[in-house]
């Protein structure tokens, strides 16, 4: 996940050196000596083991349901319970799968879809970062007890949330949508794909630590599949047989029978009798069919879809990027979680890929596997799709999609629902009644496209005709709009005229007053001069008397 995740992991394990805790301890070399023998197909024998088991959903087993669960000597297993139990009583069941998964031979991303399986929730093949966060925390601290150091949740989690964004671009762009705290806790994002990416950040490191390497010689073999139904079988053989359990259903006949002998002396009552031990019959039988096509609903089909324009030798190079692009735009394509599709391998032939789709069932999608197969042929076919005129458009233009358990017997996916054709790819299919019925098969296809186009066409014309009529409604809007700010500026402008008139009068009337003013000062002026004169000339005249 970065560097954090990988100092986390470093100062768990720091060394696996002698004279090392983890070599001290010796819990962990022990347990790899028990489970390094195990593989893929084992640890998940274990889990349907600890699923039988626990059919409360409880989380915790005791010593002697462990002992049910893993096939081991007494002494092996008193070890595992003194290391790993809470208080000497229980041990936590996750904590157990986490344990035989972690110090198993499997590969990194096998073990990494088990840990996805305990802690996905939803139950929809993906997880959230704070499910990831979680088993990531919980293997970290199986290792810690291998050598006795802390781990803490939010630690663990504090650092996935400062490098996931750095790690996966769309964590990214779910944090820059919804918020770091929403994405974290609520965006199911994480799948097999995003994974395999995160664990390429530390898997260098992780290839370092024992459980990453070979298994050692000694391990002890793990028990065959089947050793509790051959167990459950030797002690059935054991039975008397007058007390051997019968191994079919009774028919309606027997029943029927069986009441009439078991009813009352009455006729009425053993009919009766009779009649209510069909009628189970007939609802168990109800039952039965029903959990069988429950079964065939969630059944997943396999795919290969084989990509005739690219070169192996180019794709290999960036295998993954290959598979996330093939996962994604898939997914994006038929609208369902990228979580239902699982890659099982990339083999050259140009590049063929084998795959498996489960049925998605959510937010109201019913599709089964086999008619998410059949729309991924139509997207094929149709050079508008979104699979086509997206990123793996290059290569959906040149791929063949193929349904069925191996290559040879693979079919088109039209022809899957009725069965017309079921030869093997290098034979040629030449019966005229089934190529009418494979041309009937796509021009009904092809008819349920024109039949939605159409429905779609009639859905946009009224859609435009509401958006003209709304567009119609503010353009008045608009214009009235704009007809009461024009008359409002007029009056404004009026109001100005008035204004500026009113200050014009008023200049006037200062004018007027100031010109008054003025001719009052000029004539007191001048009766001022006169009258100075009037006494120069009234002193002049004594001087001139004299």
């Amino acid at each position: 996940m970065g560097s954090g995740f990988v100092k986390a992991l470093q100062s768990v394990v720091p060394s696996i050196a002698a004279g090392s805790s983890w070599a001290q301890r010796d819990i962990g070399p022990t347990l790899r000596r028990f489970f390094g023998a195990y593989f893929n197909g084992d640890v998940w024998a274990v889990y349907r083991r600890y699923k039988n088991i626990d059919v409360d959903n409880s989380g915790w087993i005791s010593y002697e349901e462990l002992g049910e669960i893993l096939f081991l000597p007494e002494f092996n297993l008193l070890f595992i319970f003194d290391a790993f139990s809470q208080q000497n009583a229980l041990i936590d069941g996750r904590e157990l799968l986490v344990m035989v998964c972690l110090f198993s031979s499997a590969k990194l991303s096998e073990k990494c879809g088990v840990f996805m399986t305990l802690f996905d929730s939803s139950h929809s093949g993906t997880c959230t970062a704070a499910e990831v966060a979680n088993f990531a925390t919980l293997s970290l601290q199986v290792l810690g007890r291998c050598t006795g150091a802390c781990v803490r949740l939010k630690d663990i989690a504090a650092v996935m949330q400062e490098e996931l964004s750095d790690v996966l671009p769309q964590y990214r762009e779910a944090a820059n949508r919804l918020g770091v705290e929403a994405t974290f806790k609520e965006e199911r994002i994480f799948g097999q794909d995003e994974i395999d990416e995160i664990c390429s950040t530390f898997r260098h490191l992780y290839e370092e630590l024992p459980i990453g390497q070979q298994p050692p010689a000694n391990c002890v073999a793990p028990p065959a599949p089947d050793w509790q139904r051959a167990a459950m079988a030797g002690a059935a053989s054991e039975m008397s047989p007058t007390k051997r359990p019968l191994n079919r259903t009774l028919t309606e006949g027997e029943l029927t029978h069986m009441a009439m002998l078991g009813g009352s002396e009455e006729d009425g009552g053993r009919m009766q009798a009779a009649e209510a031990l069909k009628e189970k019959s007939r609802a168990r039988q109800q039952e039965l069919q029903e959990k069988e096509m429950a079964k065939a609903a969630i059944k997943p089909a396999k795919g290969w879809m084989i990509v005739h324009g690219a070169d192996f030798v180019i794709v290999s190079k960036e295998l993954a990027r290959f598979r996330h692009l093939f996962v994604k735009c898939v997914a994006q394509a038929l609208e369902v979680p990228s979580g239902i599709l699982t890659v099982i391998d990339i083999t050259p032939g140009s590049v063929v890929v084998e795959f498996l789709v489960h049925p998605s069932a959510r937010a109201g999608d019913n599709r089964n596997a086999t008619q998410l197969l059949i729309a991924l042929a139509d997207q094929l076919i149709n050079s508008t799709s979104t699979l086509r005129r997206g990123h793996f458009g290059a290569y959906a233009a040149s791929a063949e999609l193929l349904v069925g358990e191996t290559r040879r017997t693979a079919v088109h996916p039209l022809s899957i629902t009725d069965g017309i054709i079921c030869c093997d790819q290098s034979v040629q299919c030449c019966s005229p009644q089934a190529i009418l019925d494979e041309v009937l098969a796509r021009l009904e296809v092809e008819q349920r496209r024109a039949e939605a186009a159409e429905e779609k066409y009639k859905q946009a014309v009224i859609e435009l005709r509401r958006r003209d009529e709304s567009v119609k409604s503010l353009t008045k809007l608009l214009d009235l709009a704009k007809q009461q700010e024009e008359e409002k500026q007029e009056e404004e402008r009026d109001s100005e005229i008035k204004e500026f008139d009113k200050q014009l009068q008023h200049l006037e009337e200062l004018a007027k007053l100031r010109a008054l003013d003025i001719k009052e000062e000029l004539r007191d002026r001048e009766v001022m001069e006169f009258k100075q004169e009037i006494h120069a000339l009234e002193e002049q005249r004594p001087a001139a008397a004299r």
